[in-house]
């Protein structure tokens, strides 16, 4: 996690940089922060630090224990499913939008982004790959001009963003991730209307991993009725 410079945006800046390396599981789920290790490292004052973590504790991302610690959330998966849901109900009425609005060079970036993906999966940059998801299908909801319900999506898919990428490090996951967006770009080029929606009704829905396989390689990236001891921060 990089330093960053002293600005206007300070708080903001505090914020976006505590909140991507949660969800690229740079800061690992279970790991305890401290405030000032945070603003050391960040090169700011405690002070927008602590803000960041109030912020991020109202998205699920922190749990803060007054006078105890402040500690990474783990991932529940319950609430992934919601997160899910929420994509799912935003994302597919975005389909006939798009074709209502497209034009052949959103195409070309649509399997610009693709190729992209294929670069992150030969060089295991997992969570870049990730990213370009998230670039690809947010080109959908802005040629269709709802950039708001993308807004909305990303500010609620900690959980479900974090185990994207744990799931895309199987090589079948993500092998099928990149068959099926170029399934449906050509769907959608081809004006298929219902066929892409359940093509990509079918693609949000892949995250039927499986969760005893995640949580037996991952162990203390998952809440449980028993909460183990939070990690401590090592290299960020």
């Amino acid at each position: 996690m990089a330093r960053i410079n002293i600005d206007n945006s300070v708080q903001g800046a505090v914020y976006r940089a505590l909140k991507e390396a949660i969800l690229e599981l740079q800061l690992a789920p279970g790991t305890v922060m401290s405030t000032q290790e945070m603003a050391t490292r960040l090169n700011v004052s405690r002070t927008p630090v602590r803000e960041a973590f109030i912020r991020l504790q109202r998205e699920g991302l922190v749990d803060i224990v007054p006078q105890r610690e402040t500690m990474v959330s783990r991932i529940d998966l319950d609430r992934v499913e919601q997160e899910r849901f929420i994509r799912e109900s935003l994302e597919l009425p975005v389909v006939d939008l798009f074709l209502a609005k497209c034009r052949p060079e959103h195409f070309t970036e649509l399997r610009e982004l693709i190729e992209q993906q294929k670069n992150c999966h030969k060089e295991h940059r997992w969570a870049d790959f990730v990213h370009c998801d998230n670039q690809l299908h947010k080109l959908l909801f802005d040629v269709a001009g709802q950039r708001l319900a993308w807004d909305t999506i990303m500010s609620v898919n900690g959980h479900y963003n974090r185990i994207r990428i744990l799931t895309v490090q199987n090589e079948d996951t993500i092998v099928g991730a990149i068959r099926q967006h170029i399934k449906i770009v050509d769907l959608l080029e081809h004006g298929e209307h219902e066929t892409a929606r359940r093509e990509l009704t079918d693609h949000v829905k892949k995250i039927n991993y499986e969760k005893t396989d995640l949580i037996k390689l991952h162990p203390d990236y998952f809440k449980t009725g028993d909460e183990p001891v939070g990690i401590r921060i090592g290299s960020l």
